[in-house]
């Protein structure tokens, strides 16, 4: 399985999420690959900040107070998970493009720390 849409996407991130709340083994190989990719996705992020801020995706800046202000926000994979479903759920027309633009609608606001 790629994921390449954001029904993919989306799919594969309910399988986690629903995995969470039921845990099953083995993993479902849709869950893992829900996982690798938000897991990509964020590493991604932290790679092209990779100019001393990229602290700031995983926790507060220095001397940036407002870099990171999720503090309530997911903490695990399957609340990541969850969050995307949501997203697709209440945004169906970024289902029928790419991933990405359904993940990054998903932490546009808030990105998790």
């Amino acid at each position: 399985m790629r994921i390449e849409t954001g029904h993919d996407l989306h799919a594969a991130c309910a399988v986690l999420a629903e995995n969470a709340l039921n845990p099953q083994k083995p993993t479902p190989a849709a869950a893992l690959y829900c996982r690798k990719y938000l897991a990509g996705y964020f590493e991604s992020l932290r790679y092209l900040r990779d100019d001393k801020a990229s602290k700031s995706i995983y926790g507060p800046a220095e001397g940036d107070p407002y870099a990171c202000l999720n503090v309530d926000g997911p903490r695990s994979y399957d609340q990541l998970a969850r969050q995307v479903v949501r997203t697709g759920d209440w945004n169906p027309k970024l289902l029928d493009g790419d991933a990405i633009l359904l993940v990054r609608k998903a932490f546009s606001d808030n990105p998790p720390c």
